[in-house]
């Protein structure tokens, strides 16, 4: 059964040997870097100190493989490294994990003292997917993160199209033309592309003028701080029985106040847009490619 699953994911990406990657390809030439060598040329232009504890490495492939092209997204989802595939790029740079925990790891991590899990069919056939098109995967998250200004907030902004309401210099925060909690919802909703992931706590009549933008996971510290300072807030994602649970008996207090959830990859797409763009001053041997993992849930119409 669990062999019939891997086959049945690898299928998924049955189309995407449409651009194979062979190290015998005209497009390899001898000055094609390689992947480490594009690590090493962002760590040294990054702009911030690196840290050697970092989720910022390798996750799967060979890093001494020649670069066709770069493909640069929020998640290593199938369907993103199959349109990498067909678009010519054989490195992917990711904000998130590719195997679904912290750990990153296509063998699932087991808790301490326990044996080790079996493994499982989808992780197993996902890096046998990497592995059969010759992919590299490298994840830039931290650094990333750590620039000056935030670049998942200015991404966020920049589709918006908000980026004149900004706030000194600081991309997270917005003074925008005054504007209903449900008009702020559905722009949100339209220029992000949120299929089902948008929640939004708060009376849809209450208006907003202040805004805070926080891509990723925000903590509940986060929320205690910010919350109060503005009108409503843009995140990613939270933790529901803490940063809900405020805003919500807030909300109950000051009725003009609302928090808006698009979830963690769709508020990171943005993000990693502004890391292609970057990308490419630092690198003009390999064509660079943004792809937007999107919106993984959907919402029902009835």
């Amino acid at each position: 059964m669990a062999d019939m699953s891997r086959r049945e994911f690898v299928g998924l990406g049955a189309g995407a040997a449409v651009v194979p990657f062979m190290l015998e390809s005209a497009r390899m030439t001898a000055a094609a870097p390689t992947a480490q060598e594009i690590v090493d040329r962002i760590r040294r232009n990054v702009g911030v100190e690196w840290n050697q504890t970092t989720i910022d490495t390798f996750k799967a492939g060979d890093p001494s493989t020649g670069v066709t092209g770069i493909a640069i997204s929020s998640l290593a989802t199938i369907d993103v490294m199959r349109r990498a595939i067909q678009s010519g790029a054989n490195m992917i740079i990711t904000s998130g994990p590719t195997f679904y925990s912290r750990a990153d790891t296509a063998t699932p991590a087991g808790r301490r003292g326990a044996p080790p899990p079996s493994p499982d069919p989808v992780l197993t056939a996902k890096n046998e997917f990497i592995t059969r098109n010759r992919l590299v995967i490298w994840r830039f998250s931290d650094h990333w993160y750590a620039r000056t200004a935030n670049p998942f907030a200015q991404g966020i902004v920049d589709a918006l199209g908000w980026t004149k309401y900004r706030v000194g210099n600081d991309p997270r925060r917005l003074s925008v033309p005054s504007l209903t909690i449900e008009a702020l919802a559905s722009h949100v909703k339209a220029t992000l592309g949120a299929r089902g992931g948008l929640r939004v706590i708060g009376d849809p009549k209450a208006r907003a003028q202040t805004i805070a933008v926080l891509p990723g996971t925000i903590p509940i510290q986060t929320t205690l701080t910010m919350l109060p300072e503005v009108d409503a807030i843009i995140a990613g994602e939270i933790r529901e029985w803490e940063s809900s649970e405020y805003a919500r008996d807030l909300v109950h207090r000051r009725r003009r106040k609302a928090l808006l959830l698009v979830g963690r990859s769709l508020s990171e797409d943005a993000g990693m847009n502004a890391c292609a763009q970057w990308l490419t001053t630092i690198v003009s041997e390999a064509p660079v490619r943004w792809i937007a993992a999107g919106d993984p849930y959907w919402r029902p119409t009835a």
